[in-house]
């Protein structure tokens, strides 16, 4: 779906999904159970996860967002996510169910490479996290960090609602992907600081070598953010529901 003249397109989102007034200040996504961005050993895609893309007619050059979501099933995720060379064919909106039991029929032969990065929630902690699929023989995952646990359990600050800055950004012909805690109490004089001194607060998260290579640039990147559930869910009765993951993003920017 188009959204409005911004060149963007919403994959796999429901018919009754409202288009933001500015996609480069605020948007969020929601992700129902049993949707996913993954590679099996197979080579076959699972592109399920509702996702805001654009489509580049120049050579990439960076895309930056800062997400946020209130995180609560194993690998739920939000973040930054870019295709080169091909781009899945998108899914059909369907019910957890209908979405669950049609997972293999929607997966797609594998024909380009893609990165995904941003928070995730594995194994009761919260990560900084990537994935990167640039081969046949499935996609990798890779935790950075582990983000900052509360001080008590009286703290306010929640573990599963965070927020996080990423950057992809093309260096010749590999993606380097770094990432950034935002903190909201800065004073006034910070915004003045040099381009050093704001350099400093990014962190390197990985380099994908080669990740550009061999890949026709115009018309054939396409970058944006997705919100993903991949928790596989089974209801028993037909009455049984999962709530969605709502994510949010802010600031984004796409060279």
């Amino acid at each position: 779906m188009d959204v409005g003249l911004s060149g963007f397109t919403a994959v796999n989102v429901g018919s009754n999904y409202e288009e933001p007034e500015d996609l480069h200040e605020y948007f969020s996504l929601q992700a129902p159970p049993n949707s996913n961005i993954q590679r099996k050993p197979a080579a076959l895609d699972d592109t399920t996860a509702p996702m805001m893309l654009k489509r580049l007619n120049h050579s990439f050059l960076l895309a930056e967002v800062t997400v946020s979501a209130d995180f609560a099933m194993d690998h739920d995720q939000a973040g930054l996510v870019i295709f080169a060379g091909a781009l899945p064919s998108p899914s059909i909106a369907q019910s957890p169910v209908a979405r669950r039991r049609s997972r293999v029929g929607s997966e797609t032969l594998a024909t380009g490479k893609w990165a995904k990065a941003g928070l995730e929630f594995a194994r009761g902690e919260l990560h900084a996290a990537s994935s990167v699929a640039i081969s046949t023989c499935g996609a990798d995952w890779c935790s950075s960090a582990r983000m900052p646990s509360p001080l008590t359990t009286f703290d306010p600050f929640s573990l599963t609602s965070q927020s996080l800055r990423i950057r992809f950004e093309r260096v010749e012909e590999s993606l380097w992907i770094s990432y950034e805690i935002p903190t909201y109490n800065q004073s006034q004089s910070d915004y003045y600081q040099d381009a050093e001194v704001l350099g400093s607060r990014w962190k390197q998260m990985r380099e994908i070598m080669g990740f550009f290579g061999g890949v026709e640039q115009k018309g054939n990147t396409w970058v944006g953010c997705y919100a993903s559930r991949p928790m596989d869910f089974q209801p028993s009765n037909s009455w049984e529901e999962v709530d969605e993951l709502i994510a949010e993003f802010e600031d984004l920017d796409i060279l």
